[in-house]
């Protein structure tokens, strides 16, 4: 477990990449190279990680509510069960992630590649998806409500799979 950001990223150029569980709440890691990286279950609330590429990155479980990931690679990255409760996710590319029970509600999605993602029960109430690529998506048993803004590019087969 990396107990700071300066820790974490001297053991990451090192060759590990097992930080599950660290405490990194309120972190700035904007802009660094993390792919692969296993933050599974970690606590990232409030965290900077902006431009950051988590591609393939293990983030099961983990805490990102409120976390500024605008502009972040996140394609493959695995978000099964993540906290992504209000966070800012413009710009980001997620696609192919797994986000199978993750809780969006809140979300910031604009222009975000979500093309190939998983969403299977995920929770997206009061997300904002507007100018979203979610083709290929799957939104099987996914929630959203009024609040939800979604102008995205999605398969029209694929609304069918929502629910409110």
């Amino acid at each position: 477990m990396a107990e700071t950001v300066a820790e974490l990223l001297q053991r990451y150029s090192s060759g590990e990449r097992d930080f599950s569980s660290s405490q990194l709440a309120d972190a700035n890691l904007e802009g660094a190279d993390l792919a692969g990286i296993d933050l599974g279950g970690a606590v990232l609330k409030q965290a900077q990680l902006a431009a950051v590429n988590l591609e393939r990155a293990y983030l099961s479980g983990a805490d990102l509510s409120g976390a500024d990931l605008k502009g972040s690679n996140l394609r493959l990255a695995t978000l099964e069960k993540a906290q992504l409760q209000g966070s800012q996710l413009q710009g980001a590319n997620l696609r192919g992630a797994n986000l199978i029970g993750a809780d969006l509600s809140g979300a910031d999605l604009s222009a975000v590649d979500l093309a190939g993602a998983n969403f299977t029960g995920a929770n997206l109430k009061g997300a904002t998806l507007t100018q979203c690529k979610l083709k290929l998506a799957n939104l099987r048993e996914a929630r959203y409500d009024a609040a939800t803004q979604m102008e995205a590019d999605i398969d029209p087969a694929s609304l069918g799979m929502l629910r409110e």
